[in-house]
């Protein structure tokens, strides 16, 4: 398993991408377990859904928000 650092902020239920501003959204931080890399893949870390899907099971964010990743570090 790899442990992955993810910045994120929650756009709330009914926000649109061009109804708001980066800035005036609430920003966490977690950390988040991913499997290991199957050997000959290429990348680094999970893929964008993947980290969406963890954050949305493990965080707890209102009812119909969604996360927004802003950084990603391997820990």
């Amino acid at each position: 398993m790899r442990t992955f650092e993810i910045t994120y902020r929650i756009l709330p239920a009914g926000v649109g991408p061009d109804d708001y501003e980066p800035a005036d959204l609430e920003q966490r931080t977690g950390r988040f377990e991913f499997p290991d890399a199957v050997p000959g893949e290429e990348g680094y870390g999970p893929s964008h859904p993947e980290m969406e899907a963890a954050i949305i099971r493990q965080a707890e964010l209102p009812e119909g928000a969604e996360p927004v990743v802003g950084a990603v570090r391997l820990v």
